[in-house]
C-alpha cells in the first residue's frame, strides 16, 4: 500500500516538472512572440511611413511636371508619358500592404528614374526658353530694323514728293501787277457804258526753273452776279479735275524771262455796272487773281 503512495508521489512530481517545463517553453514562446510582434509592428510602420514619404514624392514630382512649359509638342508629348507613369504608380502603392522592403525598393528606383527624367526635360527646357527668348530678342531687333527701314523710306518718300512740289511750285508760272481795264477802241480807259473791250494786263517774272515752250494762258471773268463770263458756248479748259469756262486765252513762247502781257475780251454786251473777278490759269494752276470795279 505504502509502496503504491510512493510510486503515485513519483508521478506526481514528474507530472509537475513535466508541466513546469511546459510551462516554461510556453512562456518562452509567448516572450518571442510579443519581440517579433513588437518588431513586426515596427517594421511595418518604417514601411508605412517610407510609403508615405514616396507618396509625397510622386505628388510633387507630378506637380514638377505640370510647371513645366514648353512650346515643343514633342516634348510635351513626353512630358505627358511621364505623367502617366507618376499617376500609375501612385494608384499602384494605394494597394500596397505595408509588409515588402523589396517593394518600396522597387518604388525607390522607378521614382529614381522619374526623377532623373526631369531633370533632364528641365534641362531642355531651359535651353528651350533660353533659345527661344534669343529668338524673340532677334526677332524684336529685325522688326525694329524694319520699322526704321520703313519709316526712312517713308521720310524719303515724303521728302521726294516735297521736293516735287517745291520744283512745281519753283517751276510754276506766277504773275504781277494784274489789273483788268476797261477800254475804247483807241486804247483809252472808260466807264462800263463805253467799253470796247476789257484788256487784263499782267507780267510774268523772270522763271529760271520753268518748263520752256509754248503755253495758253486762260482768262476767267465773273461778273457781281456771279456769272462768268463766256468766250462762246464750247470755250473749256480742263483745271485740276474739273471743266471751267474761260472768258479770253492767249497762246505764248515763254523761256524763262521776264514777259509783259495783255489779254483782251471784246464786249458782246453782257457787262454789268458793279464789282468783278478776273482770273489767270496756267499749266493747271490758278497763276493770278484779281478784282476791279466797273463804274
Amino acid at each position: 500500500m505504502e509502496e503504491n503512495k510512493f510510486i503515485q508521489s513519483k508521478k506526481d512530481k514528474r507530472l509537475m516538472v513535466i508541466i513546469g517545463c511546459l510551462s516554461g517553453v510556453l512562456l518562452l514562446l509567448l516572450v518571442f512572440f510579443l519581440v517579433e510582434w513588437s518588431q513586426n509592428r515596427k517594421h511595418i510602420a518604417a514601411i508605412h511611413e517610407e510609403k508615405e514619404l514616396l507618396e509625397q514624392e510622386l505628388t510633387d514630382l507630378s506637380t514638377n511636371y505640370d510647371n513645366l512649359k514648353t512650346s515643343n509638342d514633342t516634348l510635351n508629348e513626353k512630358l505627358l508619358v511621364e505623367q502617366e507613369k507618376i499617376a500609375t504608380l501612385l494608384e499602384e502603392m494605394k494597394k500596397f500592404r505595408d509588409n515588402s522592403y523589396a517593394e518600396i525598393n522597387k518604388y525607390k528606383r522607378e521614382i529614381g528614374t522619374l526623377k532623373t527624367v526631369l531633370r533632364s526635360y528641365v534641362v531642355q527646357i531651359d535651353s528651350l526658353n533660353r533659345l527661344n527668348q534669343q529668338l524673340a530678342q532677334e526677332n524684336t531687333e529685325v522688326k525694329q530694323q524694319m520699322n526704321w527701314v520703313r519709316e526712312r523710306n517713308t521720310k524719303l518718300e515724303n521728302e521726294q514728293k516735297n521736293m516735287k512740289k517745291v520744283i512745281a511750285i519753283a517751276g510754276a508760272l506766277t504773275v504781277e501787277n494784274f489789273v483788268v481795264i476797261p477800254i475804247n477802241k483807241k486804247g483809252k480807259e472808260v466807264n462800263w457804258k463805253k467799253c470796247f473791250q476789257l484788256r487784263a494786263d499782267f507780267i510774268i517774272p523772270k522763271n529760271i526753273t520753268a518748263k520752256r515752250g509754248k503755253r495758253i494762258i486762260y482768262l476767267r471773268l465773273t461778273r457781281p452776279d456771279d456769272k462768268v463770263i463766256a468766250f462762246s458756248e464750247k470755250s473749256y479748259f480742263k483745271y485740276q479735275n474739273a471743266t471751267l469756262t474761260y472768258s479770253a486765252k492767249r497762246e505764248f513762247e515763254y523761256e524763262g524771262e521776264r514777259l509783259e502781257m495783255s489779254i483782251y475780251w471784246p464786249n458782246d454786251g453782257s457787262l454789268v455796272k458793279g464789282r468783278y473777278t478776273a482770273d489767270l490759269f496756267c499749266d493747271n494752276e490758278n497763276i493770278g487773281s484779281t478784282e476791279f470795279f466797273l463804274k
